[in-house]
């Protein structure tokens, strides 16, 4: 029986940097062909940064003779600060969540990169979760009721005010009694199970992996809306970056699931493979960006 332990920015971190030899930035010139990776740890709740680093170490070792090119990683907290690092050079491969990279940076700064591949998909539906026995159906039940979801997850946040707006005419801060903000999704998942809460957002793997490890939570709980088809994470380089030396890392990484290393690496976070991703990804998270500020007007005008 499986655990929850799937997280798509340690996986596409992780392969970037085991898969590449590791070069302190101070022995390493910004003109060097390097892969200077940047991420932005709190985009994703899911991450455990202990975990993260050990899994880097030790897998670091195994792998990064099988390639010669030079990598390092800068692990980040704020978005300014790593915004500054890619424009000066500092980094010039970003993972992070598809609404930091709509937020905070110039798309046409940004070209493919990389992106996981997991069940048969390379994306996730985003699930708005309620407990059958509270009678909340949809939306237009939440007045008054207990919202928990992910601690600093943007989309999350995006979403369920979109759902309001739409349907109460308010952000959820007026709707909702209380916002309760949790680090992992199996927590919110017993949450509402046991009833201490009365709306959750999650994502549809851990709702299904969830159901796998308990049934029960199928018959107690449903699905009252849905946003289909996000990409979470995900990552691009800079354009400025060589194209033949951008090709190099990206053709290296494609086939890392037919090595024996690289499989078992990808089973740990229980995906198959990588995909390549291309500015087209960030397409359903813009979209979702702009019927939230086409109800934000709406709402002015009325």
């Amino acid at each position: 029986m499986r655990s929850y332990k799937f997280n798509p920015l340690s996986l596409i971190t992780a392969l970037f940097l085991l898969f590449f030899q590791i070069n302190s930035q101070a022995q390493e010139s910004i003109t060097t062909l390097s892969l200077r990776t940047g991420m932005l740890l709190e985009t994703f709740p899911d991450v455990e940064r202990t975990d993260l680093e050990v899994a880097l170490k030790y897998w670091t070792v195994e792998l990064s003779q099988e390639t010669g090119i030079p990598a390092n990683i800068h692990i980040y907290t704020d978005t300014t600060e790593m915004l500054l690092g890619f424009e000066n050079g500092e980094i010039n491969f970003i993972v992070s969540s598809p609404l930091v990279f709509i937020n905070y940076f110039d798309l046409q700064q940004l070209t493919d990169g990389y992106k996981v591949y997991a069940e048969g998909s390379d994306t996730e539906d985003l699930l708005v979760i309620t407990h059958k026995d509270s009678h909340i159906n949809s939306s237009k039940d939440f007045k008054n009721k207990r919202l928990s979801m992910l601690l600093h997850d943007q989309v999350c946040a995006l979403y369920i005010n979109t759902l309001t707006l739409e349907h109460l005419n308010r952000k959820a801060k007026q709707v909702f009694k209380s916002i309760n903000h949790l680090y992992k999704s199996p927590q919110l998942i017993y949450q509402l199970f046991f009833k201490q809460t009365d709306v959750i957002l999650v994502y549809r793997r851990a709702y299904e992996l969830a159901i796998e490890l308990n049934p029960q939570i199928r018959k107690k709980t449903q699905i009252i809306h849905k946003l289909p088809s996000m990409v979470r994470g995900i990552g691009y380089f800079n354009t400025n970056v060589d194209p033949d030396f951008r090709e190099q890392v990206l053709s290296n990484l494609v086939d890392i699931h037919h090595s024996p290393s690289g499989q078992q690496l990808l089973n740990i976070f229980f995906a198959e493979q990588l995909k390549r991703s291309s500015l087209a990804d960030l397409d359903n998270t813009i979209k979702l960006k702009q019927e939230y500020k086409r109800l934000i007007n709406f709402n002015k005008l009325h």
